[in-house]
């Protein structure tokens, strides 16, 4: 059984209580958005895959810094982390400190015209890039849905 691309519009923010949060297209589009000329992508061991050119985002850590995690202290921001779902169920993972304390959270990008930075290659409307990471296909989320935020319970 085939399952067909969808076109997902608008991304679904979901705090550790299960509060839901739906981010439009229009709201990300309507952010500061930063852009790169290109992006090489590369696999897990290291081969060049494709080109992303003309890439348009807002910074991930933007779109998220009005979340209300209901923390009691800022220390325990420390234990969170974020999960970035596509529709395919592919996901990648951030931690709290990594988007917010260091400089590969100042690249993380959802992209908002990846059907033109990829010359029409790829369906949606929306996907997230770590442009800092060596093997950048790694978080490279096609079709980005949703994004769970999780706190580390040991």
């Amino acid at each position: 059984m085939w399952l067909r691309a969808q076109n997902v519009k608008n991304i679904d923010i979901v705090t550790p209580d299960n509060k839901k949060t739906t981010l439009t297209f229009e709201k990300l589009t309507g952010v500061t958005l930063q852009s790169l000329d290109r992006l090489r992508i590369y696999n897990h061991a290291g081969e060049y895959r494709s080109t992303l050119k003309g890439v348009k985002g807002a910074l991930l850590k933007n779109v998220l810094t009005d979340m209300a995690l209901g923390e009691e202290s800022p220390k325990v921001l420390s234990e969170y982390y974020i999960v970035c779902i596509a529709t395919d169920g592919y996901k990648v993972v951030f931690s709290w400190n990594e988007l917010f304390n260091t400089p590969i959270g100042d690249n993380v990008l959802v992209v908002t015209n990846i059907k033109e930075a990829t010359n029409g290659k790829q369906g949606g409307e929306l996907a997230l890039l770590s442009p800092e990471d060596i093997a950048t296909g790694r978080r490279y989320v096609k079709q980005l849905q949703t994004i769970r935020f999780f706190r580390v319970n040991l």
